[in-house]
């Protein structure tokens, strides 16, 4: 599965948003090597394209660069129920890709900003593991800040086939959902710009009313809840650039799929390398550290610090 790069349209408009000034990058990749160096308790072998993925990511902040960065390496200690055994070729990942299609489309939108897909493939609730899911998505995660970099994210989520019971094992309540939330979206330089569900059935009010109180308004303010289907999203995405039966070219669901799930075992080295390399070293913590390991055991029991710029 390739990532195409922005095309020149959207490469302009990219450059509108985030304007690129080279040398001021150069100072910027120095300083945050510069503070890594001081940070004993980090991981320091990013290399620089990452470290700059990051830093694009972050709007060039170097401060929410340090704090991204920061929460990275240290959900990778205290999550291992997320980020140990990621081996692309363990059984809960096949049976996760057999039983949730999930993937990332090849073409940008047309302000620049990356498609994701969720959906089921086996509606039986039983098969439905939303851990397995987790750590899938952010192995994705991971091989995207390999490979590039997009202005923002979009989400769509085919709630076709879901029921109750499958919503009953995402319910915020459960320690795990609040968990994977903070490996996902506050440990993860990635923004997101829309959520888009579509086939929502009957009883979604009483689902999101469950999320809503834990979401700030600026992220729900992003949920756009369809009944209907992938016909929806055409008057916010090109349809181009959509799976096949969705109307676009993009390559079948299946395929799709199929494709991401190979690309992962691709990387499989990295991943099984990167499970002893990017862990914090507790014991050398500093002290003026230890404020953001406070805050990431805070966010452990909060969804109200979602990064959603």
């Amino acid at each position: 599965m390739t990532l195409l790069p922005p095309t020149p349209a959207q490469q302009k408009y990219i450059d509108k948003q985030l304007p690129p000034d080279p040398e001021m990058r150069k100072q910027d990749i120095r300083a945050l090597r510069e503070w890594l160096s001081k940070q004993p308790h980090l991981p320091n072998h990013i290399d620089n394209d990452k470290l700059e993925r990051f830093l694009f990511n972050c709007k060039n902040s170097i401060e929410r660069c340090k704090l991204i960065l920061e929460r990275y390496y240290t959900v990778r200690t205290f999550l291992p129920e997320f980020f140990a055994a990621r081996d692309p070729l363990s059984q809960d990942i096949h049976r996760c890709v057999n039983t949730i299609e999930y993937f990332v489309l090849p073409s940008l939108t047309e302000e620049g900003y990356r498609v994701s897909i969720i959906r089921l493939r086996e509606t039986d609730p039983e098969k439905f593991s939303f851990q397995a899911l987790t750590r899938r998505i952010l192995m994705v995660l991971d091989i995207r800040l390999m490979e590039e970099t997009c202005l923002s994210n979009v989400m769509i989520v085919d709630l076709e086939g879901y029921s109750m019971k499958h919503f009953a094992k995402v319910n915020p309540a459960q320690s795990i959902v609040r968990r994977a939330m903070l490996a996902a979206q506050d440990s993860m330089p990635f923004r997101l710009s829309g959520v888009y569900f579509l086939h929502a059935p009957s009883f979604v009010t009483k689902v999101t009313d469950l999320f809503y109180p834990f979401l700030k308004k600026r992220l729900i303010e992003k949920f756009h809840i369809f009944n209907g289907g992938p016909e929806e999203l055409y008057a916010y995405i090109n349809k181009d650039i959509l799976p096949n039966e969705w109307g676009g070219k993009a390559g079948t669901l299946q395929e799709l799929n199929a494709a991401w799930q190979e690309k992962i075992e691709q990387y499989k080295d990295w991943f099984l390398r990167d499970e002893k390399l990017s862990r914090t070293n507790e014991n050398a913590r500093l002290l003026e550290s230890k404020s953001c390991l406070m805050e990431f055991e805070a966010l452990q029991g909060s969804f109200r610090k979602l990064n959603i710029d």
